[in-house]
């Protein structure tokens, strides 16, 4: 979710860079016409044309990213053009083209174009008989770190609003917003390239006389404790997901038929044997598990596996079950 708030965020910046080049660079387009300085027109003729081109590209490829990291390098790339071809009179737009890199693309990655702009200019541009190219390097210096400084607190601040959104705050699981969007991903990917995927629902047995006996806190290492433990044991780009209460989710890509059952047996295992109580008791867990299957939706993906976790708790707990199969993995 946060993923597509980010993409929807930077969208609309393309299209108010758009907007912007349009009603800023056309009056110029007329001025300079007038002015019968033609090489300018068709520069400014290009920047709008490609500008307009690239973000209409981004609404129908989605590929926002890309798009956006395009248009900076266009527009650095056109006001080089035009302040070398107009000398002077086009030299202030530097300036906005200089901010408005840092708002299209990463910190880092606009400072080097920036960098790499003023170098061109400072190069190509015979502008320095009318601006000092001390005052240029250093205005432009101080503007390129002032924005930058601004631009990499924003980015910690979006970073830290994603985590917010997607990470249970007691665990540092995923929490269920992430799952939701995962799913969507995971589902789409599959339907596209056939790949199985996975998807087991965990509940720890008994959890309620964890916190009886020895108290909430406790119960919340242990929480903890199961979240550092399988994390451990299952691949990185395996994500795993707390669901409510003592209830978590697992979500495995790309995984064969002939695989499923050992990976699911030894994380079984892996966390009977190391997850414990404050006493030493240890702590087991049951696992509903259900394979993607062509036509699976979010709701009937869950419903499987919940239904087969049922199944796991009704026979003894412990052990894990798969939706297409009658028998359960229990040792």
């Amino acid at each position: 979710m946060i993923n597509q708030l980010q993409e929807k965020y930077q969208l609309s910046i393309l299209t108010l860079l758009c907007v912007v080049s349009i009603f800023g660079i056309s009056p110029f387009v007329v001025i300079r016409y007038l002015e019968g300085n033609f090489t300018a027109v068709l520069i400014d003729l290009a920047l709008i044309l490609g500008i307009v081109a690239l973000v209409v590209f981004a609404h129908y490829s989605k590929k926002v990213r890309v798009v956006s990291l395009l248009a900076a390098v266009f527009i650095n790339c056109g006001v080089v053009t035009i302040v070398v071809v107009n000398g002077f009179p086009s030299f202030l737009w530097v300036y906005p083209v200089f901010a408005t890199t840092f708002i299209l693309v990463k910190p880092i990655e606009a400072f080097v174009l920036n960098v790499i702009t003023g170098a061109a200019l400072a190069t190509f541009a015979d502008i320095f008989a009318i601006v000092s190219l001390d005052s240029y390097l250093m205005t432009m210096l101080m503007l390129a770190m002032c924005i930058y400084v601004y631009a990499s607190h924003s980015a910690k601040q979006f970073k830290l609003l994603k985590t917010l959104n997607t990470v249970d705050a007691l665990t540092g699981a995923l929490n269920r917003r992430a799952l939701s969007s995962d799913m969507t991903a995971a589902l789409s990917y599959a339907e596209r390239s056939g790949q199985q995927q996975l998807l087991a629902l965990l509940d720890l047995d008994h959890f309620k006389k964890v916190n009886d006996k020895f108290g909430h806190a406790a119960g919340d290492q242990v929480l903890k404790d199961l979240v550092s433990i399988t994390t451990a044991h299952i691949r990185k780009y395996d994500r795993f997901y707390r669901f409510g209460g003592e209830e978590f989710v697992l979500l495995i890509g790309e995984i064969s038929p002939q695989q499923q059952h050992a990976f699911i047996q030894n994380l079984r295992i892996a966390i009977k044997q190391e997850l414990k109580t404050p006493a030493g008791d240890e702590v087991t867990v049951s696992f509903g598990v259900a394979a993607w299957c062509a036509g699976t939706t979010q709701d009937s993906w869950l419903k499987r596996a919940d239904d087969a976790l049922y199944l796991a708790k009704a026979r003894g707990r412990d052990c894990a079950v798969f939706s297409d199969e009658s028998a359960s993995s229990c040792s």
